[in-house]
This record gives C-alpha cells, structure tokens and sequence, in this order.
C-alpha cells in the first residue's frame, strides 16, 4: 500500500509528534519512515523531557491543610516500644537529633510489595510527618538489615521533607539517605522474607542494637 503524505497537514496543524501504532509489516515500514521526517525526533525529545519534569514535579509536596491521621497499626504494645526504642536510637546518632521524637510509628499488615513509607503533611503552617509506617514483615527473623535499613531510608524522607520541603527520591533524599548510612535506592527494591498467610499475626520482637539498649536502660 501506500504510505500517505501527511507532512503538509502536520506544519498546517501545528503538531510537533506523530504517534503511530502498528500490528503489520506494512505499518511498521510506515512508522520507521515517520521517524526520518524532520522536527519528528525533536519532538520526541521534548515530549520526553516534559515527561520527566511532571514526574519530578510530582515528588514536591504542596502543603495539604487536612494532613489526616496514621493509618491502623497491627504492632504488638513491645513491638511499638521497639520501634521507638530504635527510631529515637537512628534519630540521635544518624540524623544528629533533627528529627521529632514523637513522629508516629506503626506496622502494617497491608503493605505486600512494599517495605515502608513517609506520609508528608502541613500543619498551622508548618511541615509534619503524619506518619512512618513499616511493612510487618520486617519484624521476622532474617529481615535484620532490611528492618534498618528501611527505617532509615524512612527518615531520610521525614528529613528530607521537614528541611527541605521534597518528598521524592531527588538529590536531597539521597543526600540524607547517605549520610544516615542507608542505601539511596528504593527500598521496595530489596526483597524480603515474607509469610506465606498473610492472615498469620506477626508478634515477634527483635533484639535492640547495642546501643538503642543502652539508651533505653
């Protein structure tokens, strides 16, 4: 068949991208000669460029005046000490006490694929972390440095959002992540043992680290 010409429409119209969509030979002969037409590859290049700003852009939090409440938390009362225990251990010696000591922590028995997460949100004015909130699992053995390591890449984000207003994973973030000595990728990356029920109630409490036992003596 004939491959039509089009380019004369296109400068009329004003259109800087051509999508074509292809299921047989002829039309992937046609697609190929497209992308030879010129302004085609500029266009592509600046639609991709806008793309990659709205995905950045979405990783800065506007100030939200309802901030909400934590979700539900499945920890045990020793479970929610832990936490505490180890949150305000990694705030002091990693984070040279900047952040709260009363962020709000929990488990979740919801979370599958991932590990944890930071709720940003604004306060009378002020930036607030709603919660941190930790994949359950993290609490059975085997899951030691995964725990900590999620914690910490946790609070990276708490600090990264109450200093410098972003919550994604940008320059800031991995900046904070780095210096808290966690890794500054996505921790939902990292794979994990994990309950074959999800039904199966997690109740097991991990040793502190030395020094967190120390500090709650």
């Amino acid at each position: 068949g004939e491959v039509l010409n089009v380019m004369e429409d296109l400068a009329h119209e004003g259109t800087t991208m051509l999508v074509v969509t292809h299921e047989m030979h002829f039309a992937r002969e046609a697609a190929d000669r497209v992308r030879t037409w010129p302004g085609v590859e500029e266009g592509l290049r600046r639609a991709r460029a806008s793309h990659r700003r709205r995905r950045a852009a979405k990783g800065r939090c506007r100030p939200r005046r309802d901030p909400g409440r934590p979700g539900p938390c499945c920890a045990t009362p020793e479970q929610r000490r832990y936490l505490r225990h180890v949150y305000r251990y990694l705030n002091r010696t990693r984070f040279a006490g900047r952040l709260p000591e009363r962020i709000p922590l929990r488990l979740s028995n919801r979370m599958r694929s991932r590990l944890g997460q930071m709720v940003p949100g604004v306060r009378g004015g002020k930036r607030i972390v709603i919660e941190i909130a930790l994949n359950v699992d993290l609490m059975l053995q085997g899951n030691g440095r995964e725990r900590m390591d999620t914690l910490l890449h946790e609070m990276a984000h708490a600090a990264d959002w109450l200093v410098d207003g972003h919550r994604d994973h940008g320059e800031t973030w991995r900046w904070w992540a780095r210096a808290a000595g966690c890794r500054p990728v996505v921790c939902s990356d990292s794979p994990i043992i994990q309950r074959l029920d999800h039904s199966q109630r997690v109740t097991r409490v991990p040793p502190l680290p030395l020094g967190a036992r120390e500090m709650a003596a």
